[in-house]
């Protein structure tokens, strides 16, 4: 190979080792939770001690889909649409491998169950496949496509968490988005991220992320030729629920926004110190609100342009920190907000180690083996919460200082201001990058348009 030379070929191509990592992954996963499927009636299986436990098939036991109980259309809307709708797939091909309508005993119920656990967990792979694959296009990189997509493929948080919910339908939804974005399409990355929201609530915080970084650095036109699109699929995927039942559509989202203090918050750990709150989910929404209100309003009149990878991660990482609630399955958005900020090894390390810590203490606590009714080191739990916490603030304020002082900024080179930037890259100069810190250096030296994204 001569001395400048491209390397080209599988060995040098970051893709199909993260194709390959993360079917390991997924396919260890997968075992992981074999022994918490229940599969006889008269044996429950208590999966916090096995430390295996997943909403799939005790929801789907629980609202009765054996039975034809319909996931969209019902009384009460208990899942995003999008979710819903993957349920709803998930169940007809179940009836490949059992029956499906009223009248089903238990065990029949059963039977159905550990085929949709099945279906499921075929979804939530190819689901994980692409969040993989998107990082070859939103991690560092310099003349091809990122190892960073190594880092996720391989991840403990996902084996952990991955099969906990269906968190990785929005996951993947999200980083295809942000693809898209990468790659100076707007309309497309905003409709993309509209199907995220429609399947969970975190992307509604990373377009929220991504709109006020295309404002700040694109003007109020780029802005919106991202934000519109977003808007009108999200109003499209839920229209024929609004025009069947408002009030269920409403009553949805008004119970996320209004959640009491629940497992692994801060307001939980508050209440266990004897601090109760009332209200606890509208009075941690009122007040993510206006931090980000602040947030947004020094940025604009401090004239920041902050890197979109930055701003997503301290929304994301506040509006954990604020919740009422830590499901376990959050973790995977706190990976994805630390993977397209700050991309190290002490903040993944740090960050890894916490997760899967508190994966391992929540199960422990609802088991009761960590509570002090059963004489348990509860200490461990709050130290749990209180380790992870302390970690994700650390990397918020890493990410804000990045956008601060943008010179500290790692991921900012004079050809690349922003790995996902996109058209927000247009017209960036090297000077911005460290004009704060180091102004006499400063010389304006054009950056990449983003073509090497396509």
């Amino acid at each position: 190979m001569g001395r400048h030379a491209k390397p080209r070929g599988l060995w040098f191509n970051p893709l199909p080792w993260a194709m390959l990592a993360a079917t390991l992954t997924f396919l260890v996963l997968f075992l992981r939770h074999l022994p918490c499927l229940q599969t006889d009636a008269d044996n429950a299986i208590n999966s916090y001690i096995r430390l295996c436990y997943s909403d799939i098939q005790s929801s789907f036991l629980g609202q009765e889909f054996a039975l034809g109980t319909p996931a969209l259309g019902g009384e009460q809307m208990l899942f995003s649409p999008l979710v819903a709708v993957a349920i709803t797939m998930a169940t007809q091909a179940s009836r490949l491998m059992g029956s499906v309508g009223p009248g089903q005993t238990l065990q029949q119920q059963i039977d159905t169950s550990t085929a949709f656990f099945g279906w499921t967990a075929l979804g939530l792979f190819l689901c994980f496949l692409v969040t993989a694959a998107s990082f070859a296009w939103l991690g560092r990189r310099g003349d091809g496509r990122s190892w960073d997509s190594l880092l996720i493929a391989g991840s403990p948080i996902v084996l952990a968490a991955g099969l906990i919910s269906w968190e990785l339908l929005p996951l993947a939804l999200t980083a295809l988005g942000l693809v898209q974005f990468a790659r100076r399409r707007l309309f497309e990355a905003g409709i993309v991220l509209g199907l995220a929201a429609s399947a969970g609530t975190m992307p509604i915080a990373i377009i929220l992320a991504v709109l006020v970084a295309a404002g700040l650095r694109g003007g109020a036109v780029t802005a919106l030729k991202f934000f519109l699109p977003a808007v009108v699929t999200v109003v499209g995927v839920h229209a024929p629920l609004l025009l069947d039942d408002v009030g269920a559509v409403y009553g949805y989202y008004h119970q996320e926004i209004n959640k009491e203090a629940g497992y692994g918050s801060l307001w939980y750990l508050f209440s266990l110190g004897g601090w109760e709150t009332r209200h606890t989910g509208s009075l941690a929404f009122a007040i993510l609100m206006l931090v980000l209100g602040l947030l947004v309003a020094y940025l604009y009149t401090a004239r920041k342009r902050p890197r979109v990878g930055s701003l997503i991660a301290v929304i994301v990482l506040l509006t954990v920190l604020l919740g009422p609630a830590y499901p376990p399955q959050t973790s995977l958005w706190v990976l994805l907000a630390v993977m397209l900020a700050r991309p190290y090894k002490v903040e993944l390390i740090a960050v890894t180690v916490t997760e899967v810590g508190y994966y391992l203490a929540i199960w422990g606590w609802l088991a009761g083996s960590l509570t002090s009714a059963q004489q348990g080191p509860y200490g461990l739990y709050w130290l749990a919460i209180i380790l992870r916490a302390s970690i994700q603030g650390l990397v918020a304020w890493e990410a804000l200082s990045d956008i601060v002082r943008p010179g500290r900024d790692e991921l900012r080179t004079p050809d690349q201001p922003d790995p996902i930037g996109g058209v927000l890259n247009d017209d960036e100069f090297a000077a911005h990058v460290g004009s704060e810190d180091s102004p006499q250096d400063a010389e304006p030296v054009a950056a990449t348009t983003g073509a090497e994204l396509s």
